[in-house]
């Protein structure tokens, strides 16, 4: 019995230190949804920044006169249903194989959107034309869109 008792406690610190390491990796995410219009006077660049903890929404105001708060943030705190539910609407494979440039973003001040990824393993942003994502992230985008409307009006 006694033999058995060292055997017992490294299977547990093995299992607590397996338990802790699942939990880094699905920390370790960031997904930003924004837009922006270079000819624009006010709130012309809204980024939302997520992990799994908060969101963060960062608004620059351009061409105001005497502006002297030309960034307002915003937070809030990240559901475990609402950040489970973000990450896997978008398959990894499937968001990497999209182009990094989706039409002409912000051509003739039409504005553009984008969505990034950042992870331990992925880093890449999908720019595109405002209110014109592609299809395989079209849900994903309407849902952060909403998210970043709704903390912007509080």
């Amino acid at each position: 019995m006694r033999k058995l008792y060292p055997f017992t406690l490294i299977l547990f610190v093995l299992f607590l230190s397996a338990c802790t390491q699942d939990g880094i990796v699905s920390t370790n995410y960031t997904i930003k949804a924004g837009q922006s219009f270079g000819m624009c006077i006010g709130n012309c660049f809204q980024e939302l920044s997520l992990n799994s903890r908060e969101a963060v929404l960062r608004v620059d105001d351009r061409g105001l006169p005497n502006n002297e708060e030309a960034e307002v943030y915003a937070k809030t705190e990240v559901s475990a249903e609402e950040w489970n539910r973000w990450t896997s609407s978008v398959d990894k494979e499937v968001f990497l194989a999209l182009d990094d440039v989706y039409g002409c973003p912000d051509c003739a001040d039409g504005g553009a959107e984008w969505l990034e990824i950042q992870s331990p393993d992925i880093n890449k942003k999908v720019v595109f034309e405002y209110h014109n994502p592609p299809a395989a992230i079209a849900d994903l985008v309407e849902e952060l869109r909403e998210k970043r409307d709704e903390m912007f009006e509080q």
